[in-house]
């Protein structure tokens, strides 16, 4: 990344910066990390054997995704608020 970050959408665009979405993001960062041998999902923790292969498999296709919590609200909305936040770092 540049030291002087783009000011105006000109700026951005004379850059070469390339758009894209945020499903396009989680994938291409997903697949850093797979190549890299990085824990895929940091912070979630239980679940490495079911639920985030099949999560990364819809990521890499990429699906929408839906994330429902049965335990309490709180960890529903906590999971399915920080998901998106940490599979685009």
């Amino acid at each position: 990344m540049s030291s002087n970050p783009a000011t105006t959408i000109g700026e951005l665009r004379a850059s070469g910066h390339v758009r894209e979405t945020v499903k396009q993001e989680m994938r291409r960062n997903l697949l850093v990390r797979l190549r890299s041998g990085e824990p895929l999902l940091p912070g979630i923790v239980g679940y490495d054997e079911t639920v985030l292969p099949q999560l990364a498999n819809a990521i890499i296709s990429g699906h929408d995704v839906i994330i429902l919590g049965e335990r309490t609200r709180r960890s529903a909305a906590d999971a399915s608020t920080s998901l998106p936040r940490t599979a685009t770092r």
